[in-house]
């Protein structure tokens, strides 16, 4: 589902950049794909083991569903001053 990582909440509100870390090997899963839409179009993440994705935490992102195996990752967010 689309979504972006900033919310109303004291904390999400804070959120400036969202990294993901791709922890798992890209073959022991299907599906599991990181989709990051900064206009129009739609970009996929690199699925490579070790690869960090790196974006606004305002902009439209998903996860497509794994259909087999296992994807792990790890996200984080840095954090900053309220937008103006």
């Amino acid at each position: 589902m689309w979504h972006s990582d900033i919310g109303g909440g004291p904390i999400s509100a804070k959120r400036k950049l969202t990294l993901v870390l791709q922890l798992s090997p890209s073959g022991d899963y299907e599906g599991g794909t990181l989709e990051v839409m900064p206009g129009a179009q739609v970009l996929e993440a690199s699925r490579a083991q070790g690869s960090v994705t790196v974006f606004p935490s305002f902009m439209l992102h998903q996860v497509t569903p794994v259909r087999s195996g296992v994807r792990h990752s790890l996200t984080v967010w840095a954090h900053g001053p309220a937008f103006r």
